[in-house]
C-alpha cells in the first residue's frame, strides 16, 4: 500500500508560482481515494492545487484537524467547488475559537450541510490505510500547546483544551504513519495514542506542525526525546514548528528530517 501526500498549503514556499500562508493542507492520494487535511486559512490552497494539477473536485473527503480558522479558513471554498466530499471532524470542532479576544474558529460551520457532516468520536478507518484517531489522551502534559487559546463550552468562554483535535494514521500491514496538523494536544501524545491503537506496527513517517515556534528549550528537548527513542522513518515540520526548530531537528536527526514546505511531495511506500 502506498500514500502520495502534497502539501497544498504552508507557511513556506520555495516553488515558482505557488504561495504561502500561515496555514496547512495536506492532499493524500490512495489507490482510487483522496483525503483532503484541512484547508489553509484561505482558498489559496485551491489556487495552488490548480498550478500543481490537483483536481480538488475528486476528493472524497475533507478532513478537519481541528476547528481553526488557518486550519478551516478555506473549507466554503471547498465545498462550493467539490459538491460530494463529506467533512470528517469532531463535533467540538464547530464551536466558537478565540486567540485571546479575537475570534479565531470555523467560521464557516454553520454553513456546512448537515448530509455532508460525518463527526467521530473513536478511531475510524475512513478508507482502508487510513484512519482518523479523534481521542488524544493527554500522557505528557509539558508538550501541550494551549495558551492564549479559549473556546465556548455551555455558552461560556472557557480555556481551550483542543478536545477538537484529531489525526490521521496512515497504515499497512507492518508501519504507521501520522499526520498531525498543528499538535496542540502534543506530538508525543500523539504519536502515544496511534502506537496503542496499532500495537504491533513501527512507526514510519511522522509529517505535521508542533506548536512549538515559540516554545522553549524544555518543550523541544521533551520532544526531540520522545523522537529519538521512537525514530521514525522520515520526519517532516512544517506550520507552526518554525523554520528556527526545523533546523535544530535537522541538527538531531540528520537527513530524517525534511521541511514539509507548499508543494512538497512525500510517497510513503
Amino acid at each position: 500500500m502506498s500514500f502520495k501526500i502534497t502539501t497544498l498549503v504552508d507557511n513556506v514556499v520555495y516553488d515558482r508560482g505557488l504561495q504561502a500562508e500561515h496555514g496547512l493542507s495536506l492532499l493524500i492520494a490512495i489507490e482510487d481515494k483522496v483525503i483532503l487535511f484541512d484547508t489553509g486559512a484561505s482558498d489559496l490552497f485551491i489556487r495552488n492545487a490548480e498550478i500543481l494539477g490537483v483536481d480538488l473536485k475528486k476528493v472524497d473527503y475533507l478532513v478537519l484537524s481541528h476547528g481553526h480558522s488557518d486550519h478551516t479558513g478555506g473549507a466554503k471554498q471547498f465545498l462550493e467547488l467539490n459538491t460530494q466530499a463529506k467533512v470528517i471532524c469532531k463535533k467540538e470542532a464547530l464551536q466558537k475559537k478565540y486567540k485571546d479576544a479575537r475570534e479565531n474558529g470555523f467560521v464557516s460551520a454553520g454553513q456546512v450541510d448537515e448530509n455532508r457532516l460525518w463527526l467521530v468520536d473513536s478511531l475510524t478507518e475512513i478508507v482502508p490505510g487510513v484512519s482518523v484517531l479523534p481521542q488524544i489522551k493527554i500522557t505528557e502534559k509539558g508538550d501541550t500547546h494551549f495558551e492564549h487559546f479559549f473556546t465556548v463550552k455551555d455558552g461560556n468562554i472557557v480555556p481551550d483544551t483542543f478536545e477538537d483535535e484529531l489525526a490521521l494514521v496512515l497504515s499497512d500491514s507492518k508501519t504507521i504513519s501520522v499526520l498531525s496538523s498543528c499538535s496542540h494536544r502534543g506530538i508525543t501524545n500523539i504519536i502515544r495514542c496511534a502506537f496503542e491503537a496499532f500495537p504491533e506496527h513501527t512507526l514510519n513517517v511522522v509529517i505535521g506542525g508542533f506548536h512549538v515556534r515559540n516554545a522553549g528549550d524544555d518543550k523541544l528537548d521533551l520532544i526531540s526525546t520522545y523522537l529519538g527513542r521512537k525514530l521514525p522513518k522520515r520526519l517532516g515540520v512544517c506550520h507552526c514548528t518554525g523554520i528556527d526548530n526545523y533546523a535544530r531537528f535537522h541538527q538531531g536527526f540528520s537527513t530524517r528530517v525534511f521541511y514539509n514546505y507548499t508543494g512538497w511531495v512525500e510517497e510513503i511506500k
